[in-house]
């Protein structure tokens, strides 16, 4: 039997099968909830998160494009690269300005970018378009692989060093105020600043999740750009170069942190592109762009100022014209200039804390931050490459052997000597990419073993990161030099690739293993609590943060071996002790411990947090001029001048000090 469409029984029998299907499902998923609050909540976040991340990508695709689409002469991928790059740089530069009128409000940021989302998504969907399938699947693979494990870590809750230390909380601090300031004793501050105005962006937009993501995202957009530099020194090795950087266990491992290491190795990588460009071409105008990235580089870090005199000598070499030399150094100074005249007016210091005195710095902070004096001899910074690949690791060190602070892996130095060969076998090689490659990156090492001997507080591989692209090319270049000695060069060759498949391969599956035991899905997810994550992943520091976060009113926390404070709470002034100097500092001004604590009476200050576990380190490696009057001045202060309140195991005691 069939009824008619129009019937009023063919109406009311569609009607009950849809109420009838209405009320299973309903029934099934108000008993079988398939998504709990946490759950919910954490995608929310999540959506957010991936939404400011594309927005901001898109807007700074879009401002990059106005310039670069006047260059076609550079790969698709490449220029897209610089494109993005160069709007975060000017979407830095704006945010400067706007913090420094005390006009960061975050209330304009989402209805801006939603606004320019059209068009500014049409631009980047155009140029997603133009890029190119990977030439090498197996590299990509592992490339791949290693950037989702990246993205995954960013998009946890931050628990990195120096992200709680500095990168994170000093843009916390200017969002809360609402303006760019130096108002705390927290020297960092004083550092360049893109770092900490797209980390700021990333603050106001969805959280300190996606100022790792913005990390992450100048981490790719390096790895883009590296598979360029070997494009004509040695033709289809650039996936290799790319797996090379990627294979840097340390390296990658910080992408997904809010540090600003490859924000300054994307930058002063994009001012070499644009200098090799410029070289071929002569447009004046792609020098001063390039001139661009470099300052970029150092308004990021400033130990990029070698990477930046490599680049300098590149386009003396290359131009053979102290004009084009000069005008090149002169764009860099000009673009540098907003960020100097920032710490300028904050600190008196344009390069604080560095060289002169400012704000909440003296003579003796100068000699605590500096030591000088302290670090490696001649005979130990001929040993530092095979020490700081063989003996560093992140982290920590081995017994008898400087802490570099970072796992390096072995390939940057099993490749790179055999560069040599290259000068050697091929002297045209030394006019090309591969001596401007040498340059840069032979520079920027010089600079490395300077500081290395300068002090055991810059004895870390970290400080050599932006020249790492460069590094990574030219042990790509290595690999493939031997293949040009001869058959038996084409066979050992050979053997080499293997062996370094096979270290890929290992450093893939130690990296799944490390995300995997880290667990960041989980919060990310909603499975586990933000609270929970934190205290697993941080221990006794965030049960100690979550201590001081319950004090009523706005107390002053003061920190002793305390350096990082970003999870306290809004409304609470923590006072890190972000040099670990602070005792030995006020005992050098103050003679008695009462006087110590009327000072810090008439400072506001209302509890000290003291992270006990840190000053045993610091008194167990003796390295800080602390003697044992110092501290037996600090165990008087502590039983006499402060009341105990709360002891978090044998690491933090938090304490009221006696008004």
């Amino acid at each position: 039997m069939r009824l008619r469409s129009n019937s009023i029984w063919s109406r009311a029998i569609v009607g009950v099968v849809l109420a009838w299907f209405v009320v299973v499902i309903v029934a099934y998923y108000a008993v079988y909830k398939p998504l709990g609050f946490a759950q919910i909540n954490a995608l929310r976040d999540l959506a957010l998160i991936l939404l400011g991340w594309l927005s901001a990508v898109a807007l700074a695709n879009l401002l990059g494009w106005a310039v670069f689409r006047k260059f076609p002469n550079l790969a698709s991928a490449e220029r897209m690269s610089l494109q993005i790059g160069l709007g975060f740089g000017i979407i830095a530069t704006g945010g400067l300005a706007l913090g420094l009128a005390g006009a960061a409000s975050e209330w304009l940021l989402w209805p801006l970018l939603l606004l320019s989302l059209p068009i500014s998504l049409y631009r980047l969907r155009r140029d997603l378009r133009e890029l190119r399938r990977p030439s090498n699947r197996w590299l990509a693979i592992f490339v791949g692989l290693a950037l989702v494990l990246i993205v995954i870590r960013a998009l946890a809750p931050p628990t990195a060093w120096d992200s709680l230390v500095y990168h994170l909380t000093g843009p916390k601090l200017y969002q809360e105020a609402g303006r760019i300031h130096h108002d705390i004793d927290l020297a960092y501050l004083g550092f360049p600043k893109v770092g900490s105005m797209l980390f700021l962006l990333g603050l106001q937009l969805a959280g300190p999740e996606l100022a790792q993501l913005f990390h992450a995202t100048f981490f790719v957009m390096t790895v883009v750009l590296t598979s360029g530099l070997v494009r004509t020194a040695a033709p289809g090795r650039g996936w290799l170069a790319v797996a090379i950087l990627v294979a840097v266990p340390s390296g990658a491992l910080l992408a997904g942190w809010a540090y600003v290491d490859w924000i300054a190795a994307f930058a002063g990588l994009a001012s070499y592109i644009l200098i090799r460009a410029w070289d071929s071409e002569k447009i004046d105008r792609v020098l001063i762009l390039a001139s661009f990235y470099a300052a970029l580089a150092l308004n990021t870090k400033y130990t990029s100022v070698w990477l930046v005199m490599g680049l300098s000598l590149v386009v003396l070499l290359r131009g053979r014209s102290i004009r084009r030399w000069g005008a090149f150094l002169l764009g860099t100074a000009v673009f540098v200039a907003p960020f100097l005249l920032t710490n300028l007016m904050l600190t008196g210091n344009p390069v604080y804390p560095f060289f002169l005195d400012g704000i909440y710095w003296d003579d003796h902070r100068a000699f605590w931050f500096g030591r000088f004096g302290t670090g490696l001899s001649l005979p130990e910074l001929f040993a530092a490459p095979w020490e700081a690949s063989i003996w560093g690791i992140e982290g920590g060190f081995y017994e008898g052997h400087a802490s570099y602070g970072a796992t390096v892996g072995p390939l940057l130095l099993a490749l790179i000597p055999l560069v040599a060969l290259r000068l050697v076998l091929d002297r045209s090689a030394r006019q090309g990419s591969v001596g401007d490659l040498v340059v840069v990156a032979g520079v920027a090492y010089l600079g490395w073993l300077i500081q290395l001997s300068s002090s055991n507080l810059l004895i870390q591989s970290r400080l050599l990161l932006p020249a790492l692209p460069f590094l990574a090319a030219l042990a790509a270049i290595g690999f493939d030099t031997v293949g040009q000695v001869g058959r038996r060069g084409a066979s050992v060759r050979f053997v080499i690739g293997g062996v370094v498949a096979f270290i890929l391969a290992l450093t893939a599956t130690r990296m799944a293993f490390d995300t995997a035991q880290e667990q960041p899905l989980q919060v990310t997810l909603g499975t586990e609590s933000e609270e929970d994550y934190l205290v697993r992943r941080l221990g006794y520091h965030y049960q100690a943060m979550q201590e001081i976060n319950r004090l009523v009113g706005e107390p002053k926390v003061r920190f002793l071996w305390e350096p990082r404070s970003y999870y306290c709470r809004e409304g609470l002034l923590c006072e890190p002790d972000a040099l670990l100097d602070r005792w030995w500092h006020d005992r050098k001004h103050y003679s008695t411990v009462e006087d110590i604590r009327r000072r810090w009476v008439a400072d506001g200050v209302t509890h000290v947090l003291f992270y006990r576990d840190g000053a045993a380190a610091v008194r167990a490696a003796g390295f800080d001029p602390l003697d044992e009057p110092d501290w037996e001045a600090l165990d008087r202060f502590l039983e006499q001048e402060l009341v105990q309140i709360r002891a978090l195991g044998n690491a933090y005691v938090l304490y009221e000090i006696r008004q």
